[in-house]
């Protein structure tokens, strides 16, 4: 190990966490694999490859993470999740990029590409369920997009999407799922080969009512589920190792790093991890602030390298936040291991 941080992958974590997924799937049931922000911190690339045998496409949040998967290989449906830069929609046509259409205007500037470059588009319309992010709110709206693609030879409207809020309320997530098949049915009677997605890891959770003709998993894959009620069981796939520096002894009753707070413990370990490898600067319970490129942990470590965390639940807890956080945070400035 010659990095200081070590982000450690369980490839076979990954890949049973999928299949666990899957098993609650039907067999005509689109599996879509969540590898935005870096597959979650756990790697692009690796982990596209990884999955690439078990999932039906993958879904992003960047033109740039689309076009990579394609420069490495992933010939599989990528789909965009969020509206395309006008300057980039010719570049991810050209690689077979699918793309969202979250209003009329967006849908018109892909069409203007399309002719201008005599390709054709796939493209998944977002609805506007209830968390009032993106996409469209009324069947007039949706209607109006019908018409455009109907009299465009350019579009093939192959998908429609939605997002639930907060799966853990049944009571939320219950109108989001009406609202979600009144905005769809336009859709359906248009074409009923398009695929209806509305749940990435929560709704999955929730049965089959929620899977429609394809899901979007993401979290789950990772080894952690946003519900407390998960129905399989799931490994965290990530474990981080910081290079130890040096163990101080007699501490108590003394100060440590910045601020005047008397420390508590006699025996510390400092490591060479700090707020700017994207952990939080206030300490957790019983530690200092950590400093921009070390933190110390409680006692004596007699490793090269000391485990920061091997579940992202548990470091969430400690700092008041969520996996996600934690997640796609820890990894930007390690070396990335696959076991």
């Amino acid at each position: 190990m010659s990095y200081p941080i070590i982000c450690e992958v369980s490839t076979e974590n990954v890949v049973e966490n999928a299949r666990s997924v899957k098993s609650l799937l039907s067999d005509k049931t689109k599996f879509y694999a969540v590898v935005k922000s870096n597959a979650y911190g756990h790697g692009l690339v690796e982990i596209s490859n990884i999955l690439y045998s078990i999932v039906d496409g993958f879904c992003v949040s960047f033109a740039s993470e689309a076009l990579t998967l394609r420069i490495c290989g992933i010939d599989k449906e990528i789909l965009l999740l969020t509206p395309t830069p006008k300057e980039l929609i010719e570049s991810l046509l050209l690689n077979d990029i699918t793309l969202t259409v979250c209003d009329k205007a967006s849908l018109l500037d892909i069409i203007a590409v399309c002719n201008k470059i005599k390709k054709k588009a796939r493209v998944h319309l977002k609805l506007n369920t209830g968390m009032n992010r993106l996409g469209v709110s009324s069947i007039s709206e949706v209607n109006e997009i019908i018409s455009i693609v109907d009299k465009s030879s350019v579009i093939n409207l192959s998908g429609a999407y939605s997002h639930l809020g907060d799966p853990s309320n049944k009571r939320y997530s219950e109108k989001q799922l009406k609202s979600f098949i009144k905005l769809s049915k336009p859709v359906k009677d248009y074409d009923d080969k398009v695929i209806l997605h509305l749940s990435s890891s929560g709704g999955i959770l929730l049965g089959d009512k929620y899977h429609f003709d394809g899901v979007r998993a993401g979290l789950m894959l990772y080894g952690y589920s946003p519900v407390k009620d998960c129905k399989i069981t799931l490994k965290p796939a990530m474990k981080v190792y910081a290079k130890v520096l040096c163990v101080r002894k007699n501490l108590k009753g003394e100060r440590l790093l910045y601020g005047s707070k008397k420390y508590r413990e006699d025996i510390v370990t400092l490591i060479r991890l700090g707020y700017a490898d994207g952990f939080f600067r206030g300490g957790g319970k019983g530690e200092p602030a950590r400093c921009m490129d070390l933190s110390v942990i409680n006692g004596e470590s007699k490793s090269d390298y000391a485990l920061v965390f091997d579940n992202a639940c548990i470091m969430a807890k400690k700092y008041k936040t969520i996996p996600y956080d934690i997640l796609t945070s820890c990894s930007k400035r390690a070396e990335m291991k696959y076991i």
